[in-house]
């Protein structure tokens, strides 16, 4: 029954993607990113900052519901910015004043199609892929368009990563693919068995990238050339981009199983670890572990062994949303419960005394 479940969350993309041209604006999970001072929360028809010290809400975006529909993290630029997609009308991506909520583009980017992956940032571009099937570059000062290119026939859900030469672009087609932004060229394609509907995951060096599918199992893949270096296979499949602490690739599959995979082989050091519900958000390392969110509302941490780190705090409601770590909290989105977001304590898993209710 779990991952029917995620199964429904999978066909309600679906029918929230193809039901936003008729203005449908609710049925969405949350997006959140997060900086030293606030959370960026896009959930339905707004974006909120909300202060990370007490759960006030600092601004709004728009002031007033109107046809966006937002899902995707917003992304925080090095020059002051926060960006989001809409999968609403407008079909557009809107760079705020993370200060005030303030547009700082003259007229947001509009595709042809909804936003479900967050932009890349690189230098003075922004490299972002649509659902569509198309990879769009807009100047990052702008938003103007730079050029586009078909990647794919099918959807791009997965966020773009880069080793600073080629940006690395997930698709629901099942592969991945590199292209070079200078010659707006495809590189190299690799087919990894199954839909890829998150972000590939670059390591430190650059070398590899590891990336989870559909086809149940966790791909490290050449930057250079595309071929596949090692596969670990999983029970399910993997919805959400693995997380790298170290030597360890940390990696959930939607039947609820967490993976501490060597990054040099692939090669899983845990027994089965399986908190309850099923897992479609990344793992996020926390100081002496890691922490993971799970559909059944709740968060649990682990350390390095797979032993518990301090038990499971119960969020409520169904928790689909990678959780951000900043600073001293752990910030989590969840769908349906009381309050739209909550901190957790990484050190011992305490619920900290303020919620956000929207308001």
């Amino acid at each position: 029954m779990k991952r029917l479940t995620v199964v429904s969350l999978i066909l309600l993309a679906s029918v929230v993607l193809s039901a936003c041209a008729t203005g449908a604006t609710s049925g969405s999970w949350p997006g959140l990113a997060a900086d030293k001072d606030n959370a960026y929360l896009a959930n339905g028809a707004s974006l909120y900052a909300v202060r990370l010290g007490d759960g006030t809400k600092v601004w709004q975006y728009p002031p007033k519901n109107a046809s966006e529909l937002f899902y995707s993290n917003p992304v925080l630029t090095l020059d002051g910015q926060l960006l989001v997609g809409s999968s609403g009308r407008d079909n557009a991506i809107v760079s705020l004043d993370p200060a005030t909520g303030n547009p700082k583009w003259a007229a947001p980017f509009v595709a042809s199609d909804h936003w479900v992956a967050s932009p890349l940032v690189v230098g003075d571009t922004i490299f972002a892929p649509n659902n569509n099937g198309q990879l769009y570059a807009i100047k990052l000062a702008s938003g103007q368009q730079v050029w586009s290119m078909p990647i794919s026939g099918h959807p791009l859900w997965g966020a773009p990563a880069t080793d600073g030469k080629l940006i690395f672009v997930s698709s629901l087609d099942h592969f991945l693919y590199a292209v070079d932004p200078n010659a707006q060229k495809i590189i190299w394609k690799t087919d990894l068995g199954g839909s890829i509907p998150s972000a590939p995951l670059i390591a430190a060096d650059g070398a590899n990238l590891y990336v989870g599918s559909f086809a149940r199992k966790v791909f490290a893949v050449d930057t250079a050339t595309g071929a596949i270096r090692w596969t670990a296979g999983l029970k399910d499949w993997v919805w959400d981009t693995p997380t790298l602490d170290g030597d360890t690739i940390f990696a959930a599959d939607i039947s609820g199983i967490i993976y501490s995979l060597g990054a040099p082989n692939g090669k899983n050091a845990w027994p089965e670890v399986k908190p309850d519900g099923a897992i479609t958000a990344s793992p996020v390392a926390i100081p002496n572990g890691m922490a993971v969110a799970t559909e059944s509302g709740l968060v649990y941490a682990f350390k390095s062994d797979g032993s518990s780190l301090w038990p499971a705090v119960t969020i409520g409601g169904k928790i689909y949303t990678t959780p951000v770590v900043s600073g001293d909290r752990i910030v989590v989105a969840p769908m349906g419960a009381p309050y739209l977001l909550y901190a957790v304590n990484p050190k011992d898993g305490s619920l900290l005394p303020w919620h956000f209710d929207g308001k």
